[in-house]
């Protein structure tokens, strides 16, 4: 854990979530793309992919509802990181085995329930949001702000100034916790929110914002 944060605990009233990646992921996405690559006699170490990825998320912009062809382009900048050339056929397959994956929770969000304040969610996500929260079991959120239903995105200053008009609180007595420096942590931080950024697989060892590995950890700011 990085302790970089003058965060008061007792002054945090509410916690604030992204969801994909930082509440949900799909285990069987990197697995299932490395048996496709395999079928075409390319191998590739998984640790080293699902870092790629990780890294290529960050800097492209994912719309609300993505598409055959948003993946295509993706997945095409993801082989050429590795020096192979992409062709449509091997594209498309990738796309027909990751559609439709499911999503799960992180095992460390049950640490969830062992927090009082209340929860909120605010994520770039289509109106499929409140059901994919669902599969989160006895956790609940009060509020729930998704891009589609809100009409704005991240990291859009807008969209995270209706943390603080829905929690009716301070900034500072909000606590906010994303995945993503671009996209969660950087306009947090602009809006006085006491911004934590999650990594799990330790992506950001350098990093001089306020970071957690597990959300376990977050109970120490609490």
């Amino acid at each position: 854990m990085t302790s970089s944060t003058s965060t008061n605990a007792h002054m945090i009233q509410a916690i604030f979530l992204d969801a994909a990646n930082t509440l949900l992921y799909k285990p069987a996405l990197i697995p299932t793309m490395l048996n496709v690559l395999k079928r075409h006699g390319i191998k590739l170490p998984e640790v080293e992919f699902a870092s790629r990825h990780r890294w290529l998320s960050e800097v492209i912009v994912f719309p609300d509802r993505t598409s055959r062809d948003f993946y295509a382009e993706f997945n095409a900048q993801l082989l050429r990181s590795f020096g192979i050339i992409p062709n449509p056929d091997l594209l498309n397959e990738i796309f027909a085995a990751c559609s439709y994956l499911p999503w799960h929770p992180f095992d460390d969000v049950s640490a969830l329930q062992t927090y009082p304040h209340p929860l909120g969610v605010l994520s770039n996500w289509n109106k499929s949001l409140p059901e994919q929260l669902a599969l989160i079991p006895n956790i609940h959120f009060r509020w729930i702000l998704g891009s589609e239903q809100e009409k704005v995105r991240k990291p859009e200053l807008a969209f995270f100034q209706r943390i603080i008009d829905e929690a009716k609180l301070a900034p500072t007595q909000i606590a906010y916790v994303g995945d993503s420096l671009r996209l969660d942590i950087e306009p947090a931080l602009i809006l006085g929110l006491s911004a934590f950024l999650i990594d799990r697989d330790n992506l950001y060892p350098y990093a001089r914002v306020p970071r957690i590995r597990s959300l376990t950890e977050l109970g120490h700011y609490l």
